[in-house]
């Protein structure tokens, strides 16, 4: 069942000059590549699939490109990927990667960066304030029990109106970089795990914090650790993407992905690009990827907002225009933020999907395919199956 073909829902362009303030003058990303085709990436930085190092044609090109093993903590989480790390000129690095490619196929990959669901083109540019919506946790403290829901992101407010678990290291920074402002990704954490404990009150939140907070920024390395650390889970949320050199599949995170449990579900959100670039880690075959539709009333249909990338590699979509949930207590926040993106419709699916599970007494797998791929549910065109958490199936 096809819905909303070709409208799409037009939503106003917040100034987002802080994200390109945070995002194109740090040191630690390195950018390659134009609007249509760049990528983030941490300098000097080179992955190489450890079965290929030996070989005659790799280590040439490795010695006319100055690339050196590197020493240092991420080479234990490139080692227990099967891969190897090795540090080279940045000037060099992008070029370096393609011969490498050219050579052998798949063999080599920057360690890309990944951003928090907000993006310095279109949405979620700025959360705004709100009252308590009355509605997180759910009043459903049976939705989503027994099953744990993983949130990579930028951590939890230490007084979040629901529980969550979390170590000492996963709580929010409001200010990393200490210039006397809230960072604009700070709260994202918050706002997100929010969004799960409404439809999921039941379950047990764990709360990573992966993404650090003045630009909302991890490395594929790092997103790789996190996921391999996370220990037996049902459903993981991923509210950051990136694009990936080539657009061919990123090499760290794909093979973490690899190693969790096969009963895992693993969502993340589309990316607010506006276009049909794919975005990873929501474009692994391994990923549900969701988009964000928005409505002007309750009475309207349901269309996709001109921020979300969309295009046959995303799975459904799900509410993303001025989203309530829980959020920082600073400034002139009380604990409660609307804010736009697909950030904000990926927990909403894994809501949805940690809900159905308990309600029909059914695995995740099952509930998420009832969820966001069943090809009898509404569909939007370009964002797949609708997911409107006030109308489960």
């Amino acid at each position: 069942m096809s819905h909303a073909a070709d409208e799409v829902f037009p939503v106003p362009c917040w100034d987002s000059s802080e994200w390109d303030r945070v995002l194109l003058h740090r040191s630690d990303i390195g950018r390659a590549g134009g609007r249509g085709d760049g990528v983030f990436y941490r300098p000097g930085r080179l992955l190489l699939d450890a079965r290929v190092v030996e070989d005659e044609r790799i280590r040439r090109l490795l010695g006319d490109g100055d690339a050196e093993r590197a020493e240092e903590d991420a080479c234990n989480v490139a080692e227990a990927l099967g891969l190897a790390l090795f540090n080279a000129p940045d000037d060099r690095l992008v070029e370096l990667v393609r011969a490498l490619r050219r050579e052998i196929p798949g063999a080599a990959a920057l360690d890309h960066v990944l951003v928090a669901g907000p993006a310095r083109w279109h949405g979620d540019d700025l959360p705004v304030p709100v009252e308590d919506p009355g509605d997180i946790p759910g009043a459903d403290h049976e939705a989503g029990a027994g099953l744990t829901v993983a949130v990579l992101d930028t951590g939890i407010d230490p007084e979040a109106p629901f529980p969550v678990s979390a170590g000492p290291g996963d709580a929010e920074v409001v200010d990393e970089d200490h210039d006397g402002r809230r960072d604009p990704p700070a709260g994202h954490g918050t706002h997100i795990a929010g969004l799960v404990a409404r439809s999921a009150a039941g379950a047990t939140l764990v709360a990573h914090r992966v993404l650090r907070t003045v630009a909302g920024q991890c490395s594929e390395l790092e997103v790789a650790q996190a996921l391999l650390d996370l220990g037996d889970v049902d459903l993981v949320n991923c509210s950051f993407s990136g694009t990936v050199l080539g657009d061919a599949q990123p090499l760290a995170v794909e093979r973490a992905l690899e190693r969790l449990s096969p009963s895992t579900v693993v969502v993340a959100c589309a990316g607010n690009t506006g276009t049909t670039r794919p975005q990873w880690p929501a474009a692994s075959p391994r990923v549900l990827a969701v988009g964000a539709v928005g409505r002007a009333q309750a009475s309207d249909p349901w269309l996709r907002t001109d921020f979300s990338s969309h295009g046959p590699w995303v799975d459904c979509c799900a509410p993303g225009v001025s989203v309530h949930s829980a959020f920082l207590h600073v400034g002139d926040f009380g604990g409660w933020a609307a804010w736009s993106g697909t950030s904000m419709s990926s927990p909403q699916v894994v809501g949805a999907i940690a809900a159905v599970a308990t309600r029909d007494a059914i695995s995740v797998a099952q509930a998420a395919f009832k969820v966001a791929r069943d090809p009898a549910r509404p569909r939007i065109a370009q964002l797949g199956t609708l997911v409107d958490p006030a109308s489960l199936p």
